[in-house]
């Protein structure tokens, strides 16, 4: 018993101590209680006559908490950064319709949400981690009106998902970590994509950490702190968060306002990544 309260200890510890090393850029929020789920908003520091606002939802067991760190990153380009969670306090988050639901609220409320900072809201980018990348898909396949573009992290089990003719990013591993098979993830929302699509596959790369000779980059490096029952916990660095904003800039520019080609998707990076566009075999 004193073992157990103690390991529940350790680890505790060893998850604040990870979310405090994440060093991402982090900025203010705002938090609200919706009728379908929970929303988390990054608005951007400046105002803009208008601006784009992607919305990500939460993995298996996590919360709007749980990526302050992409947040943050990502809207340092201006954009505004949504995270819903569409079963508060349930740990699957793979339900499409509970996902359109609170995506269709957010939509509603975001203008009001955005006054002051964006004075009109250009496109809605729609994704999530894991098993929210899941709801994503499902959702925006049902109704393709939902969104403009899609944007997943590792989306957990697409293979038997149905295809998606919008703009389509994706990261993900060329690794399994975590129990998400790499081929039923990111590169299979990939191969479901039939319009302008973009995989950065993260390759592998080991190191030392706290638990262990494991896989640096891992399917919850997006998270601030880890993903329950994920045997890697390592520290996930800055530059990792730094990457994927980038990426996503890269790709809502390339996708509304300039050309769509891989070279302006082909963005310089610390993470150790390969990039495949539309027509490319992975």
């Amino acid at each position: 018993m004193k073992f157990t309260q103690s390991l529940r200890q350790f680890l505790a510890s060893l998850s604040l101590l990870s979310a405090a090393l994440c060093s991402g850029t982090v900025l203010a929020y705002t938090d609200y209680s919706m009728s379908n789920g929970g929303v988390r908003v990054h608005l951007p520091t400046a105002s803009s006559a208008s601006c784009d606002v992607v919305v990500l939802a939460v993995g298996t067991a996590m919360s709007t908490s749980s990526y302050d760190s992409l947040s943050g990153a990502i809207t340092s380009y201006g954009y505004a950064t949504v995270i819903i969670d569409h079963n508060v306090g349930g740990l699957t988050k793979t339900d499409a319709t509970a996902y359109a639901a609170l995506v269709a609220e957010v939509k509603a409320n975001m203008p009001t949400w955005a006054a002051g900072k964006c004075g009109a809201i250009n496109h809605y980018v729609l994704g999530g981690h894991s098993a929210g990348g899941q709801a994503a898909h499902y959702a925006v396949a049902a109704d393709n009106n939902l969104a403009d573009a899609l944007f997943s992290i590792d989306p957990y089990n697409i293979s038997s998902a149905a295809n998606i003719n919008l703009p389509y990013m994706v990261w993900g591993f060329n690794v399994t970590t975590c129990f998400v098979t790499k081929a039923d993830a990111a590169q299979a929302a990939y191969q479901k994509s039939t319009g302008k699509r973009a995989f950065y596959r993260v390759e592998a790369a080991y190191s030392w950490g706290p638990c262990g000779y494991s896989p640096k980059y891992f399917h919850c490096s997006f998270c601030d702190g880890h993903c329950p029952a994920c045997t890697n916990c390592q520290l996930t660095p800055a530059s990792f968060f730094v990457d994927v904003a980038a990426s996503v800039n890269a790709f809502i520019q390339s996708a509304f306002y300039t050309n769509w080609s891989k070279a302006a998707l082909n963005i310089s990076t610390t993470t150790p990544l390969t990039l495949f566009v539309d027509s490319d075999n992975l």
